[in-house]
């Protein structure tokens, strides 16, 4: 069994003359005794060679002090070497025990300060203290109050601790968590079972290794959880009371930890203009946030976007919950729009078309009035680059994400033509602008009436032809005919090297008599054709919007 070597001084420090008081050595057991009232109190030393759960009890009954007839009313607190309060524990009868106050405490090896004084300003009265050790339970060991003493703590377990103290209590406890990448941190805070259950009210409160603020949430008599996006990183969660009518307040928390792709979510730091995240067009941001009994520095959520000219520009946003928040349009000041800054719906889905001159904007999302809890949403901006392609065109997304890669040029005049039918030429042309696109030279061009060396489009056509993708038909290329559904199957498929993933489709209108059924059946494989109620349609003209979107799942 281990032993426990506590050693302990008193110092009685009175605003009046008093008596000197020979210093005592407490052990085990012993008893230290002393006189407490306003502005008298006595100071103690007390030092642990190993950490250990120590049980303090405290004599209760009525004090007759001096003609005085009231219940015992004091507290010892307890004081890290640094001065720093850790704990305390009063004096109380709600345990049914009259006689005495038994509190158990959690210290870790070292050396205590411990002051016993009155726990109402106008009471006074003897005190009488004694100890005893045993070896740690539970996960909260003081002292922890600070970063510098915080207890180590792993996402995934619940942890449970006291903090002491009636009224308002200067007790926390403090936990170190690490955030091993960016993702969703789910924190539940409850008051541990108990009596009195409710009485008491708890605050998390978490900062970063600066020590700023990120969340806090707090608890009375039932869990309350809140989800957070973070960053990798040390985070420090202190857990402090707020109000009790108890003197020892038990508490738990658990935590959990879901990995995010950062790219597609929202920062996390996105809380005003200044951390405001970057808003690109065409991509879709998830992010979340929270209402109720909660504390959280992302109640609001700010993106920033800029426009080198002119645009006009749709942003749709959808929340999982009927009734929408609103999204609020900002100049680079930070001023709301004069003309259109304000946008809400009732419904789950906001879709605001907005005429921008060239400049920065913010875009802020708040969420709906009275919610309380969580609330995910996700928001896409959409520039118009095409006046024949808008933002709600069923093809945008493919058309622009293209054209953002250099791919889809469209007319001098500023349009696409996105219904229709796409040229061979063009083809090549738009699968020649690729980044990184490598095709091997398996044979030599050969010469074609319709392709000469002085056709626009030679180059591509050439590099095609040598890497055995395209043959052309006898001595015609047919730059300018439309392509087939089921041509360009055959082009994607050598193009990018497809191979079959599992199963194809069984298309009523192709089969394998068809040469280019093999084409056909490997794309369906890759998820790149899905066909049209049960058909492929294999000669039927490809489109431009089409093309766009065969190319933009095939990449």
């Amino acid at each position: 069994m281990k032993k426990w070597a506590i050693s302990a001084f008193i110092l009685f420090t009175f605003t009046m003359l008093i008596p000197d008081v020979q210093a005592a050595s407490w052990q085990q057991g012993d008893v230290i005794k002393g006189y407490y009232a306003e502005n008298v109190y006595g100071t103690h030393s007390l030092s642990l060679e190993e950490d250990a759960r120590v049980e303090f009890s405290l004599v209760d009954g009525v004090n007759n002090y001096r003609g005085y007839s009231s219940p015992n009313s004091y507290i010892v607190i307890l004081f890290d070497s640094n001065d720093q309060r850790i704990g305390s524990i009063t004096t109380h009868q709600d345990d049914g025990d009259h006689s005495k106050t038994v509190q158990f405490i959690n210290l870790k090896k070292g050396t205590y300060h411990i002051k016993v004084s009155s726990y109402w300003v106008s009471t006074m009265g003897d005190y009488e203290v004694t100890y005893k050790t045993s070896p740690i339970e539970g996960t909260d060991v003081e002292p922890n109050n600070e970063n510098s003493t915080a207890n180590l703590s792993t996402i995934g377990n619940m942890y449970s601790g006291e903090l002491y103290g009636a009224g308002i209590s200067l007790d926390k406890d403090t936990y170190k968590v690490e955030i091993p990448k960016f993702g969703k941190v789910k924190v539940q805070l409850q008051e541990a079972t108990g009596m009195s259950l409710g009485s008491s009210e708890f605050k998390l409160e978490a900062v970063n290794e600066k020590n700023r603020k990120i969340f806090s949430v707090r608890s009375t008599g039932k869990p309350s959880e809140i989800f957070v996006l973070l960053q990798p990183g040390i985070y420090y969660f202190k857990i402090s009371l707020q109000n009790s009518l108890k003197p020892t307040n038990n508490y738990s928390f658990t935590t959990s930890f879901e990995p995010l792709v950062e790219k597609d979510w929202e920062s996390g730091r996105n809380i005003d203009e200044a951390n405001a995240d970057l808003l690109e067009s065409n991509k879709t941001y998830n992010g979340f946030l929270f209402g109720g009994n909660y504390s959280y520095d992302q109640s609001r959520d700010f993106y920033k976007f800029t426009l080198t000219k002119n645009a006009t520009v749709t942003f749709i946003a959808h929340s999982k919950r009927e009734g929408f928040g609103s999204l609020i349009f900002l100049d680079e000041t930070g001023w709301q729009l004069r003309s259109g800054g304000y946008a809400t719906s009732d419904t789950n889905t906001i879709i605001e078309t907005k005429e921008l001159s060239s400049g920065t904007y913010y875009v802020e999302y708040i969420p709906r009035y009275g919610l309380d809890g969580y609330e995910e949403y996700n928001l896409t901006m959409r520039i118009q680059r095409f006046t024949d392609v808008p933002a709600m065109h069923l093809y945008y997304e493919q058309i622009e994400a293209l054209a953002q890669l250099g791919i889809n040029k469209g007319y001098t005049d500023g349009t696409f033509h996105p219904n229709e039918a796409i040229k061979r030429k063009h083809v090549f042309a738009m699968l020649s602008r690729i980044d990184g696109l490598k095709l091997p030279k398996l044979r030599t061009m050969k010469n074609f009436k319709d392709v000469t060396t002085m056709h626009p489009n030679y180059p591509e056509i050439k590099t095609f032809y040598e890497a055995g993708i395209i043959d052309g038909s006898g001595l015609y290329m047919n730059p300018d005919m439309d392509l087939t559904r089921a041509q360009l199957a055959k082009i994607l498929v050598n193009t990018f090297h497809l191979k079959m993933k599992g199963e194809g489709i069984a298309f009523s209108d192709i089969n394998s008599t068809n040469s280019l059924y093999k084409y056909v059946q490997i794309l369906a494989s890759n998820g790149i054709t899905l066909g049209y109620n049960g058909k492929f349609m294999p000669d039927d003209t490809v489109t431009r919007q089409h093309f766009s979107v065969f190319l933009q799942r095939t990449l």
